[in-house]
């Protein structure tokens, strides 16, 4: 019987890819093309429902700094504001843009409330509901903001669908979770040897896609990595 005609859209970075032969990797197999394996699917989902209590924690940072968001913790005082840290409250707008963005399409124009605290905490109240309608989202221009080679943003336009959707709010809870200092390093190990000193010591951090030999201590990015190490590429 002949196995899944397409692979996961995640690629090289699905959660429950797969290494052929020749030593690359492959996303799940999927029945439909452009689409996630079952596994990034629930992942996706899962992140995309914990943007609201994101949301709240962000909030919380900014009315009491603390950990990786700011540092030393700054105590209120009457007559002088606490300066609200830039990655926190830009990340909370881009919550608030995203999950608006596609409640908007799941919903067809429904109203929403007009402050972002509760904007946010319907717009992912009505994702969480939608998770089939949003996924199955047909391709569509939609503005976003995109950035300069030197620094900087401008308004410009994207092709977007529902599966980029769920994995672009899953990135955003990603991000949340990095800025408040909740994210743990998680780390494969491989069973190759490292083609610069032979010894079977590396080690993929999943979150960067980065791998590092615990021998020589060279790392490389997975792409530069597969590169070096399929022959048929260096041929």
């Amino acid at each position: 019987m002949a196995g899944p005609e397409h692979e996961c859209r995640q690629g090289r970075k699905c959660d429950d890819r797969i290494r052929d032969a020749a030593g690359e990797w492959h996303g799940a197999g999927v029945e439909r093309p452009d689409t996630l394996c079952q596994y990034c699917e629930k992942r996706a989902f899962d992140a995309l429902g914990q943007l609201w209590d994101d949301y709240k924690s962000l909030e919380a940072a900014i009315v009491e700094p603390r950990g990786r968001v700011d540092g030393p913790k700054i105590r209120k005082t009457a007559d002088r504001k606490i300066p609200i840290p830039l990655d926190v409250d830009s990340l909370m707008m881009a919550i608030d843009d995203e999950t608006l963005r596609w409640a908007i399409r799941v919903t067809k124009g429904d109203p929403l409330p007009g402050t972002p605290r509760d904007r946010v905490r319907q717009c992912v109240r009505i994702l969480r509901s939608s998770t089939g309608t949003l996924v199955d989202l047909p391709r569509r221009r939609v503005a976003a903001w995109m950035p300069y080679p030197d620094g900087g943003d401008y308004d410009g336009l994207l092709e977007l669908d529902g599966v980029d959707a769920v994995l672009r709010l899953a990135d955003l809870h990603r991000r949340a979770q990095s800025t408040l200092g909740l994210t743990e390093s998680k780390t494969e190990r491989l069973n190759d040897p490292c083609h610069v000193c032979g010894l079977a010591l590396l080690m993929m951090d999943i979150s960067e896609s980065i791998i590092k030999c615990r021998g020589c201590w060279n790392c490389w990015s997975e792409e530069e990595f597969a590169r070096l190490n399929n022959p048929m590429a260096a041929a």
